[in-house]
């Protein structure tokens, strides 16, 4: 988790966009990047797994991590 930072956390579709790019208008790609766990950032003693993802867009790759953390609510943390 040392190399993320929290972004955004949101119901699904209104993220803060990622770089400039809104991540729910392109498909999601696992990335080979490992897996982490991160605090919930309004309830700080529930961890959630972060998978990390690609999107591609304008000739250009963007890295960010995911999770589900209630029904249609995603925290969403890029890299620092």
């Amino acid at each position: 988790m040392e190399n993320w930072k929290f972004h955004d956390i949101n119901f699904e579709g209104q993220t803060k966009k990622v770089e400039g790019l809104d991540i729910w208008k392109h498909e999601w790609h696992p990335s080979e990047s490992k897996s982490f766990k991160a605090p919930h950032p309004q309830h700080p003693s529930q961890w959630h797994l972060m998978c990390v993802y690609t999107i591609e867009a304008n000739d250009r790759q963007v890295s960010f991590a995911a999770s589900e953390v209630s029904n249609m609510v995603w925290s969403i943390y890029v890299p620092k």
